[in-house]
């Protein structure tokens, strides 16, 4: 292979050397890339302030990746100053700069990049809400993304933070990955008629199709624990919501907050929690006990800054307003936020009780409680993320003693209990710091590799951990649950 990089780029990559020099694309020798290395600038009111490096070869001859960029430096959208020019003409998102230059050479000059590509857990979308205004100015948007399994969910994405405006992906021809696979095998024509045959994601009135060519969905992705037994009755599907029940002391919103964070650290995703109840210090401490066995007041100065380095990545937490009202229209905008702008996949709502409830005038509690959850529900798959809703039960008969509640025993409405994909109730166990997780409902138990059943832990509050004390998941039969 030539070591040319403008060569390479022209007779390889098949890029027009005058649309090169148009942006501004170059080629010098940069540190920890082997070889000369094509800069591609990012240029903002047409002034570069950022740029992006890559070798010839992907990577080099140690195997590492052979790309580069401005340290220090939040790169925004690639060619981000053509939004602002030609706005009759439609916006095309890519996922690299060569991709972006192919689609502006086959006629579509509003042409974009995010600045590092896209990932399958949709984690990079602060390019494109910073951008929003702008990209909705454009009589439509052509997302036109890698085709792989990470790419699969870019589309969805984008329409889902446009929402309501009108948003297309293009397909690319068997064996092409890329725009510029495109045009390096078929050339500029057929490139632009890949674009201009782009599908709308969300047509008015719906779409129909068969199962060959529907419309772009990221694939099914279940969040785990990573320890056993707990995965056993413990997943949580991507698109779905979950209820987290148990009686006043049990300690379910504890054990939420631990599987989250668990999760979190084993799946490598945000958390965002919408919490009413627990002081944002006594969650702080309690994943401070997870991880270093004692409270946040007994940690170093070093230990506490490693420490709150890690939960901000991590997590995100809303804090109400007692002057607020926290209804489902206030809900829904806390759980866009975090979703789109602080990219949470898994989103706890605690608890569901102290929302404020507004049915429609002569609408039953019962009507409006199955419209909500069914409402958040759509949320979850919308915006790629799991919903966990913690709900205390009504208050129960005297006579059913300490039975372990399930979604049937959530007042107002059976829906807690319908709707959700994974229901679990944390009840206090036999033994002193013993406590049972019941999983009452599984949706998809292929999917989850999950089973209505019963494992006991123990909870050590003092290190903030559970440890399951069962190997195997008790039926909820053997577990003699009266009601269940």
């Amino acid at each position: 292979m030539t070591t040319d990089v403008m060569k390479w780029l022209q007779e390889v990559r098949r890029l027009d050397a005058g649309l090169l020099r148009e942006m501004r694309v170059a080629v010098r020798h940069v540190p920890g890339i082997e070889g000369p290395a094509a800069v591609f600038p990012y240029i903002r009111n047409g002034e570069t302030y950022a740029g992006k490096f890559r070798g010839i070869q992907k990577k080099d001859s140690q195997g590492r990746s052979n790309f580069r960029s401005t340290k220090d430096v939040v790169r925004g959208l690639y060619n981000i100053d053509a939004l602002s020019r030609d706005q009759d003409q439609p916006v095309v998102i890519t996922e690299g700069e060569i991709d972006a230059l192919s689609v502006i050479q086959s006629g579509f000059i509003r042409a974009v990049s995010l600045p590092d590509g896209w990932t399958a857990q949709g984690n990079k979308t602060e390019a494109i809400v910073e951008a929003e205004e702008a990209l909705r100015r454009s009589p439509y948007v052509i997302v036109a993304g890698d085709n792989d399994e990470a790419g699969e969910s870019l589309p969805r994405v984008m329409a889902t933070i446009l929402s309501g405006h009108d948003v297309r992906y293009a397909i690319w021809p068997e064996g092409c990955k890329d725009a510029n696979d495109v045009l390096v095998c078929h050339g500029e024509g057929v490139l632009a008629k890949c674009l201009n045959e782009a599908k709308r994601i969300d047509p008015p009135g719906g779409v129909i199709s068969g199962f060959s060519d529907m419309p772009p969905m990221s694939a099914q992705r279940v969040l785990r624990i990573g320890k056993e037994p707990f995965d056993k009755v413990i997943a949580l599907e991507i698109g779905e919501i979950s209820v987290w029940t148990g009686l006043p002391g049990a300690g379910k919103s504890t054990l939420t907050i631990w599987t989250a964070d668990e999760v979190s650290i084993h799946e490598k995703v945000r958390v965002g929690l919408i919490g009413f109840e627990t002081h944002a210090f006594r969650i702080r401490d309690q994943l401070c006990r997870a991880k270093h066995r004692k409270a946040f007041r007994d940690l170093s100065e070093a230990e506490r800054d490693k420490l709150l380095a890690d939960l901000d990545a991590r997590w995100r937490l809303v804090h109400t307003s007692a002057d607020a009202q926290h209804h489902l229209g206030w809900l829904e905008s806390m759980v866009k936020t975090l979703a789109i702008r602080d990219r949470c996949r898994i989103i706890i709502i605690d608890p569901w009780n102290e929302l404020e409830h507004l049915p429609e005038k002569g609408e039953s509690m019962t009507n409006y409680i199955n419209f909500a959850i069914k409402t958040i529900r759509s949320w979850a798959k919308a915006l790629e993320c799991h919903i966990a809703i913690v709900a205390h039960p009504a208050k129960m008969r005297t006579d059913q003693g300490k039975r372990p509640p399930t979604g049937y025993d959530i007042a107002d409405s059976a829906a807690f209990f319908n709707k959700p994909g994974l229901g679990i109730t944390v009840h206090e166990g036999k033994e002193e710091g013993e406590v049972e997780i019941y999983n009452w409902k599984t949706r998809d138990r292929l999917l989850y590799g999950t089973r209505p059943g019963r494992i006991t832990a123990h909870f050590a509050q003092v290190h903030g951990v559970y440890r399951a004390t069962t190997e195997a998941v008790q039926s909820l039969e053997q577990s003699q649950m009266e009601g269940f």
